[in-house]
């Protein structure tokens, strides 16, 4: 499946959005498709691993975070399906001006069950990102106020 690639721009500074959504590890308050995480290593840097459980029947998907600069980018790539099927979310937030920060997120699955898996769920996968991304926005410009 092609990657779903999509940006917006929050009135939150970088900082704010990563101690909103990213530390301690909190997906699922903006990921609408995963109910918790589960065996988390540490906190949102290199190498930390945990699983995503997921709302759609409790699947659980190990991933690890890579390529972490705090306030600034992560990637996270999971595994499972025997190796099948891999999942890559890669967020980047770029200062624009004082105020406003601009959040590109970018997310895929791979391998063989990954590419069917998005040929059929296709929709649902670009909704989810979306919807990841409008929850981010919607947190963080909330927390810039307090």
């Amino acid at each position: 499946m092609a990657p779903v690639d999509r940006s917006a721009v929050a009135e939150a500074t970088p900082e704010t959005i990563w101690k909103t959504c990213f530390v301690p590890m909190k997906w699922e308050s903006w990921d609408v498709d995963v109910d918790h995480l589960d065996n988390v290593s540490g906190e949102c840097v290199e190498g930390t691993t945990f699983n995503f459980v997921m709302k759609e029947g409790g699947t659980v998907v190990p991933n690890t975070l890579m390529d972490v600069e705090e306030n600034k980018t992560l990637t996270f790539l999971g595994v499972f399906a025997g190796g099948l099927m891999k999942n890559k979310g890669v967020i980047t937030l770029t200062p624009e001006g004082t105020d406003k920060t601009k959040i590109d997120y970018s997310f895929e699955l791979q391998g063989p069950l990954g590419w069917i898996f998005g040929k059929v769920k296709s929709q649902a996968v670009v909704s989810g990102t979306e919807e990841g991304l409008a929850n981010i926005v919607k947190l963080s410009e909330a927390a810039q106020k307090e």
